[in-house]
């Protein structure tokens, strides 16, 4: 066996052992979200991750507005 069929076969065993791992990962994922309990159906209109600011009202006072002259 020379050099070049050495590393072909290398090459070749690594490429089958990255598919099979990635397989078997698929496989453990979906069996953890299988075991997961469902989540509440969110309202459509709600916000995920932000929430929204109001802006100070008008008349709070000069501190609301500390940039302005």
């Amino acid at each position: 066996m020379n050099v070049v069929d050495l590393l072909i076969t290398i090459v070749v065993v690594t490429i089958l052992v990255t598919i099979v791992l990635a397989v078997i990962t698929y496989i453990a994922y979906k069996l953890r979200l299988a075991r997961q309990p469902p989540e509440d159906p969110e309202l459509e209109g709600d916000l995920r991750y932000f929430v929204r600011f109001l802006p100070p009202e008008v008349g709070q006072g000069q501190d609301a507005h500390a940039t302005e002259a």
